[in-house]
């Protein structure tokens, strides 16, 4: 097996079909044909099904070609830092982040240490991912820290630190319930509701809230994405109303968008974690550092999570009942 085919077989896939790999690699058609089939007789299964013009993956290539992008996505690090070697530069430091906190919590943590200690010398690395990704790419060595919504097995991993606050609701600054420091979900009536969509537990959380008390009216509308700058987008543009994350209620502040509280406890926790048998570099414990010290002093109704990784369902800022009470 030759690195050349492996090239030759993500190619193909990420172009459509042979011919097209054969320009993307600068490689002619046939020798492209050829170094995917002696792939396959080498694997013992087929890659592709063949429906000209274009090629689609089996199963089994699929599959396969998980482990082939990893493989090449480690060869080109290994250049990069090859390079960077030679050059007598530092390895950079890696941040993979799920698609939320990697466009609220962390650009605001580095913008604060670029005013003051710039966490990085020369080259910074930050991927956006599913959390379960985002845990692999730590487990596998592809970046030093993880920044992710819990909770999730977090396998090799080790929780460095967590915490939680409550989701808050985006709605459009003309909407008629913009009025109320809180937001009964029960008067949301016909809006539509954007939510996060996630493999975490948050999704059934806010599933369960947004639930009518009316087991027998009409399903809510509901709108599933994975970025949180598109839910605000669509509120912005008068789509409906989006149930986010505190982080980016905290850290964006789109024009003609206003957050407001729920009358549901809606717990987000998040947390930053390691690979358990590697030590992190002074910058990457800055780093884990600083987000913890801004997640702490800027958003709001913030607490220490659980060590297990697991939310604290009951509202911790919720008065106790009074024992003297009749």
């Amino acid at each position: 097996m030759e690195i050349r085919q492996l090239e030759a077989f993500a190619a193909v896939y990420s172009a459509g079909s042979v011919t097209a790999a054969g320009r993307l690699l600068d490689r002619s058609q046939p020798m492209v044909s050829r170094q995917i089939q002696d792939l396959e007789q080498e694997l013992g299964f087929m890659l592709f099904t063949r429906t000209r013009p274009q090629v689609t993956l089996t199963e089994q290539g699929r599959e396969y070609y998980e482990e082939v992008r990893n493989v090449l996505a480690g060869l080109q690090q290994l250049d990069s830092r090859s390079r960077e070697i030679a050059g007598g530069q530092s390895r950079p430091l890696r941040v993979a982040a799920t698609y939320s906190l990697g466009s609220s919590l962390l650009p605001t943590t580095i913008g604060l240490l670029e005013r003051s200690q710039p966490v990085f010398e020369y080259k910074l690395y930050i991927d956006t991912f599913q959390p379960h990704d985002v845990v692999q790419a730590v487990a596998d060595g592809q970046a030093d820290i993880g920044v992710i919504s819990l909770p999730i097995d977090l396998g090799r991993c080790e929780l460095l630190w967590s915490g939680q606050a409550p989701c808050v609701l985006a709605l459009p600054a003309n909407h008629p319930l913009a009025a109320s420091t809180v937001v009964r979900l029960s008067e949301l009536g016909d809006n539509t509701v954007i939510t996060m969509s996630n493999r975490t537990g948050l999704r059934h959380r806010l599933s369960t809230a947004l639930l009518h008390n009316n087991p027998t009216a009409r399903p809510r509308r509901q709108i599933e994405t994975t970025s949180s700058l598109s839910a605000l987008m669509m509120v912005r543009a008068g789509v409906g109303v989006a149930l986010v994350d505190p982080l980016t209620a905290t850290t964006m502040s789109p024009e003609g968008v206003v957050f407001r509280g729920i009358d549901r406890h809606v717990p987000y926790l998040m947390g930053v974690i390691k690979h358990r048998d590697r030590t992190l570099p002074d910058e990457g414990s800055r780093l884990v550092q600083a987000m913890w010290d801004y997640a702490s002093a800027n958003v709001p109704r913030f607490v220490a999570g659980d060590p297990s990784g697991l939310p604290k369902d009951a509202d911790p800022f919720q008065p106790a009942p009074d024992k003297d009470a009749a």
